[in-house]
């Protein structure tokens, strides 16, 4: 995978060592929260005890950035529906209103978002931008005329998801859009960069922590997000085209937000299970005691219609990497259990820790010293 920076200076650096991180292996990882509805690029929001989930456009004249509302995250049944940002930036032209990030900064809520580039044939284009809202729910506006980010070099830039690391920096993580040429031959690649304080604009330059070297990715890694959890940083994409069931979730560790960025298995951390064909489109989310994460299958039900469901897996963080309690098992819906509690519920020997012994049977947010 490659490093978010080549070495420097005559003296050798250091090679950083990511962990074995174990494929998932069950047929039930998650749960399928939204049957029968199409829910692309799922991202949860929690707000007052309620659960705000916004997707991707998923028809070319629906709402731009819909977004449900349920007092209960494995619940949409029935779910209140708005369109957070029924009117796009000048920058932008309808129809392709993907994945959208949304944080609250300096007291009102920011939007993280990709759509078309106005002036381009329809759709070939598309590049991130940001807009902001008074409520979760918005609307989100934008008088921007030019994207934040748009790196026509590579064909464009979609898939944002903002990180916020130990220090309390914003970062902005994309994946560059070479394979917008579906007959080319170009790789897609991960990148970060420091974002500012309010989230609106850019520092530094974006640094590449991923492109797409293993066989299957093909030749894509995208819908990138990273998370802090018992003192390493993860990195969790997707891989190969979003439409077949070779699409699938893969997890490297990363030294730092920029870098390097090392492959912690050889193939996808979850592929197609019993529950949906190409699982991908993964985000993060902590309910302040438990890591979930949301994604979306593309086809939840491949002997009939294709709709790309929200699911829901649980996981917990050890030194070793994430593991997914699967919906079947008693500590899916308790508090978070220990490393330790995990491994015996499955019947198997507690990894053995790398680093940081203080780890060990515990769920860390930060560093163990």
């Amino acid at each position: 995978m490659a490093a978010g920076s080549p070495l420097g200076g005559a003296a050798l650096q250091p090679v950083f060592a990511a962990a074995s991180v174990q494929p998932v292996a069950f047929g039930d990882p998650g749960v399928i929260v939204t049957p029968g509805e199409d829910v692309p690029d799922p991202f949860v929001v929690r707000r007052s005890g309620l659960y705000y989930l916004f997707a991707s456009q998923e028809q070319f004249y629906g709402p731009n950035v819909p977004v449900m509302v349920s007092p209960s995250l494995t619940d949409w049944q029935g779910a209140a529906s708005f369109d957070a940002m029924p009117r796009l930036p000048p920058w932008a032209s309808p129809g392709f209103t993907w994945s959208p990030d949304v944080r609250r900064l300096d007291g009102r809520w920011v939007m993280w978002f990709n759509a078309g580039l106005a002036g381009r044939a329809f759709g070939q284009t598309k590049c991130i931008g940001v807009a902001t809202a008074s409520h979760l729910a918005g609307p989100y506006t934008s008088s921007a005329t030019a994207p934040l980010v748009c790196q026509l070099d590579h064909l464009g830039s979609i898939d944002p998801r903002t990180f916020v690391d130990p220090a309390g920096r914003l970062w902005l993580l994309w994946k560059s859009d070479d394979n917008a040429d579906v007959q080319g031959t170009s790789h897609t690649t991960i990148w970060v960069q420091q974002l500012t304080p309010d989230g609106l604009g850019l520092l530094g330059r974006p640094i590449p922590l991923l492109t797409a070297d293993q066989g299957w990715e093909g030749r894509i890694v995208e819908a990138p997000d990273m998370a802090f959890a018992a003192g390493h940083y993860w990195l969790f994409f997707s891989g190969n085209w979003f439409n077949q069931p070779s699409y699938a979730i893969g997890v490297s560790e990363c030294a730092s937000p920029t870098g390097p960025c090392v492959a912690t298995g050889t193939g996808p951390w979850m592929s197609s299970n019993a529950q949906g064909q190409g699982p991908g489109e993964e985000s993060l989310f902590y309910d302040g005691s438990r890591w979930w994460m949301l994604y979306a299958p593309f086809s939840a039900n491949p002997a009939s219609t294709n709709p790309r469901p929200a699911a829901l897996a649980r996981l917990v963080f050890g030194p070793e990497g994430p593991i997914v309690i699967p919906p079947s098992d008693p500590l899916w819906a308790s508090g978070p259990p220990t490393i330790l509690e995990v491994h015996r519920s499955r019947r198997s020997d507690p990894p053995r820790a790398k680093a940081h012994p203080a780890c060990v049977g515990r769920v860390m947010l930060r560093p163990c010293s």
